[in-house]
C-alpha cells in the first residue's frame, strides 16, 4: 500500500477489529485516512467484495475509488463505484473483486432491485425524485380538496417535506397530526396534521401503483424490510464482513437505523467525521449520532486526526478559537507545520455594495498572488450574490456560482422582471407569455387591471409590491417549491435593489446590463482572466473544497447567524459551525467582511490574530464605537 500516513493516521488505519471512530478535523487528511483503511482490511485478507463502504455524495465514493486504485491494491483491475452487472446478494457470494463503494441511496436503490417483490413492486421500478414527488402531491391535495369543498388548493410543498421528514424519522405521526401546516384556508390546526397523515398514506398507494419509491424510500424502505424480514436482514449482514462510513456526523436517524440493522452486534464498523463541520441539520442530519458513537460501541476505538495540512496556522489558530465556543462537540486540537501566514483580515463596510465592491476590488488587484480559479466568494445566502455579481460583472471579472445560477436567471427574479417589464410596455410578449405561464392566466390578469395607465411611471419598488399582491406571487413560490425561503431571500434582496430606484426604466437598463450577452451558463468569462474564474458559493457547497484565497461575505448579525436560526442554542451552534467550516477552506488568505451589525462570531476571533480595516467613517460606523467595544459578543 503506497500511502504516506502521519502517525495517527496510521494508527486508524491499523486499529484493530473494535468499532472505530475516527475524528477527524478540518483538512487533516480524513479521505486518505479511511481509504487506508480499506486498503489495510483487504490486505488483512477481508475479501474486497465483504467491504462496503458507505459516503454521501458520488463525487466523494468516486474519490475514494480512485485513491484505492492509486494505493496500488492487488485488486480486480474493474473497481467501479456501485456498477455490478450480476448483482445479487445471498448466502453464497459472488465473489466481485471490489467493494462497493457508494452512496446510502445507491445502497438503498440495489437492494431494493433485489428484493422490490416484497413490497409489491418488480425490479423495473421507477424512482421519483423531488420534482415528481411534489407534483404527485399537488394532485392528490387539489383532488382531496375539490372533493370537499371545491376551494383552492396550496400547501403541497409544505406537505412534501412533513412526509420526507415522516419517512426519515425526523418528526413522529403525532407530531404531524398536531401541526398546522400550510394546507386548505378551511383546515383547523388538527385537521391540517389529519389531512397530512390521510394524503401520506394516498401517496404510499400512488407510488405502489405506479411500481415507483421515491427517494426517502431508497432507505426507508430498506430498513423496513430488514426490520420484517429477519433472514433477509441476516443475509445482507453475511454479505459485508466490514463497514466503512464517511462523514459520519451527517447521518439521519433512518439512515442510522440503516447502519445500526446491517451492523447487528459485529463490532466490524469504521466511521469518519468532525462533529464542527455538521452543518446539514435542515436536511435532518443528527449530529448527536455522531457524539453518542461511544455510547452505541461502548469498546470503541476513538482516534482523533488534528494535523492540518490545508491551512496557514493563523486561518487554523483563528478558526479553532472560534468553534471552541461550541458546547455540543468532541474537543480537538487542530495544529499545523504550516508558516503563520498573513493575519486573518475583518472588514467594515458601509452595505453590501461597497463590501462587494471591496471585494471586487481585492480579486483584481495585483497584490492577489494567487490564480483567480482558487479564489472563492462564500456567503450564508444564495441572496447574497446579487451585489456581489453585480461589482464582478462591472469590472470584467470573470466569475463562476458554484452548484447554482446566476442571481438574474434564478426562476422567481425572471418572473419579477417580466412583470416589470410588461408594466414599462404592455405590447411585451414575451413576458406576458412568460407570466401566463408560471402563475396562470387569472393572477396574471389581475396583475394587469390592476396597473394604472401609468405604470411605468411608478417606482419599481412600488411595482414589485403590486405584482407580489395582486397575484399572490408568495404564495405560489411557497407551494410549488420546496426551497421555499431561499427564493423569498432572492425577492427580498431584489427588492431591496430595488428601492435604490425611482424610475422603472432606469432600473430595468441596470439590470439588462448585468446580464452578459455572451454566457448562456453559469459561467460569466472574460479574456482579462485567461479564462479562469473566481468561485462564488454558499458555506453548504463549499464544505470539501479548499482555495488559496477565501472572501467570506455578510458577516452580519440577522445572515450568520442567520435570523432564523436564532431561537436556541442548538441553532446557534450550528451557525458558527457554518463559520468554521467557510473559515477552514482557505489555504493562504482568509477575509470576512461585514456591514450593519457585525456578527457575534466575530467578537470570538483572537485579537493578535486578525487585522481590522473599517471602509466607513466614524461617525458612520456601527454605532460609533471603537474597535473594541464592536465585538463584543452579543448575547
Amino acid at each position: 500500500m503506497k500511502l504516506d500516513l502521519n502517525p495517527q493516521q496510521k494508527l486508524a488505519v491499523q486499529a484493530d477489529d473494535k468499532p472505530l471512530l475516527i475524528v477527524a478535523g478540518a483538512g487533516t487528511g480524513k479521505t486518505r485516512t479511511l481509504t487506508g483503511r480499506l486498503a489495510h482490511l483487504i490486505e488483512k485478507g477481508i475479501p474486497p467484495d465483504r467491504i462496503l463502504a458507505l459516503t454521501f455524495t458520488n463525487k466523494a465514493a468516486k474519490e475514494m475509488a480512485e485513491r484505492v486504485r492509486d494505493a496500488n491494491l492487488q485488486m480486480h483491475a474493474n473497481l467501479q463505484i456501485e456498477k455490478f452487472a450480476a448483482f445479487e446478494w445471498n448466502s453464497r457470494h459472488s465473489h466481485r473483486a471490489s467493494p462497493f463503494i457508494g452512496t446510502f441511496h445507491s445502497l438503498g436503490a440495489r437492494i431494493l432491485r433485489v428484493e422490490a417483490e416484497l413490497l409489491g413492486r418488480d425490479h423495473n421500478f421507477v424512482i421519483f425524485d423531488d420534482s415528481d414527488s411534489l407534483q404527485l402531491i399537488k394532485k392528490l391535495l387539489k383532488n382531496e380538496v375539490l372533493r370537499d369543498n371545491g376551494s383552492d388548493y396550496s400547501g403541497a410543498a409544505d406537505i412534501s417535506r412533513k412526509i420526507s421528514r415522516l419517512k426519515n424519522n425526523i418528526v413522529s405521526r403525532e407530531t404531524v397530526l398536531n401541526s398546522s401546516g400550510d394546507g386548505p384556508a378551511s383546515t383547523s390546526r388538527g385537521e391540517a396534521g389529519e389531512l397530512i397523515i390521510k394524503l401520506f398514506h394516498r401517496y404510499e398507494k400512488e407510488l405502489l401503483k405506479n411500481n415507483a419509491f421515491d427517494f426517502d424510500d431508497l432507505i426507508e424502505k430498506v430498513v423496513h424490510i430488514f426490520k420484517t424480514n429477519p433472514k433477509i436482514l441476516e443475509k445482507y449482514r453475511e454479505c459485508f464482513h466490514h463497514i466503512l462510513i464517511d462523514e459520519y456526523q451527517d447521518l439521519n436517524n433512518k439512515q442510522y437505523e440503516l447502519v445500526k440493522l446491517l451492523v447487528g452486534d459485529s463490532p466490524r464498523i469504521s466511521v469518519v467525521g468532525d462533529d464542527q463541520q455538521m452543518i446539514y441539520s435542515f436536511r435532518g442530519s443528527n449530529f448527536q449520532i455522531f457524539l453518542d458513537f461511544e455510547k452505541d460501541w461502548p469498546d470503541a476505538n476513538v482516534i482523533l486526526l488534528e494535523e492540518n495540512y490545508r491551512s496557514a496556522s493563523n486561518i487554523i489558530k483563528s478558526a479553532s478559537a472560534l468553534i471552541a465556543n461550541n458546547f455540543n462537540q468532541k474537543p480537538k486540537t487542530l495544529w499545523t507545520k504550516q508558516e503563520a501566514g498573513a493575519p486573518v483580515k475583518i472588514i467594515e463596510a458601509a452595505d453590501e455594495e461597497t463590501e462587494a465592491g471591496w471585494i471586487a476590488t481585492e480579486v483584481q488587484s495585483s497584490k492577489l498572488k494567487v490564480q483567480s480559479e482558487s479564489v472563492a466568494v462564500i456567503y450564508r445566502t444564495n441572496a447574497q450574490s446579487r451585489a456581489i455579481e453585480q461589482e464582478l460583472i462591472e469590472r470584467g471579472i470573470s466569475y463562476r456560482i458554484f452548484g447554482g445560477l446566476r442571481f438574474y436567471e434564478r426562476r422567481e427574479i425572471k418572473d419579477i422582471v417580466a412583470a416589470l417589464r410588461y408594466a414599462q410596455n404592455n405590447k411585451d410578449e414575451v413576458s406576458r407569455d412568460r407570466l401566463e405561464k408560471n402563475i396562470a392566466k387569472g393572477r396574471f390578469s389581475k396583475y394587469r387591471e390592476s396597473l394604472d395607465s401609468d405604470a411605468s411611471t411608478a417606482s419599481p419598488m412600488e411595482l414589485i409590491h403590486l405584482f407580489l399582491e395582486s397575484t399572490g406571487y408568495l404564495d405560489i413560490v411557497g407551494r410549488n417549491f420546496l426551497n421555499a425561503d431561499e427564493r423569498g431571500e432572492n425577492i427580498a434582496e431584489l427588492l431591496h435593489f430595488a428601492s435604490e430606484f425611482k424610475e422603472l426604466p432606469a432600473f430595468l437598463e441596470q439590470i439588462a446590463l448585468l446580464q452578459p450577452m455572451d454566457s448562456p451558463s453559469q459561467v460569466f468569462q472574460k479574456k482579462n482572466l485567461g479564462g479562469q474564474a473566481v468561485n462564488l458559493m454558499t458555506i453548504h457547497l463549499s464544505k470539501g473544497l479548499e482555495f488559496d484565497c477565501v472572501f467570506i461575505a455578510g458577516c452580519n448579525e440577522g445572515i450568520l447567524p442567520h435570523s432564523r436560526s436564532l431561537g436556541t442554542a442548538l441553532e446557534i451552534e450550528e451557525e458558527r459551525r457554518l463559520l468554521y467550516v467557510a473559515m477552514t477552506r482557505a489555504k493562504k488568505e482568509l477575509n470576512l467582511s461585514f456591514y450593519d451589525i457585525p456578527s457575534r462570531f466575530l467578537g470570538e476571533l483572537p485579537n493578535d490574530l486578525v487585522e481590522f480595516k473599517s471602509l466607513v467613517s466614524k461617525t458612520e460606523s456601527f454605532s460609533g464605537l471603537d474597535d473594541e467595544e464592536r465585538y463584543i459578543t452579543l448575547d
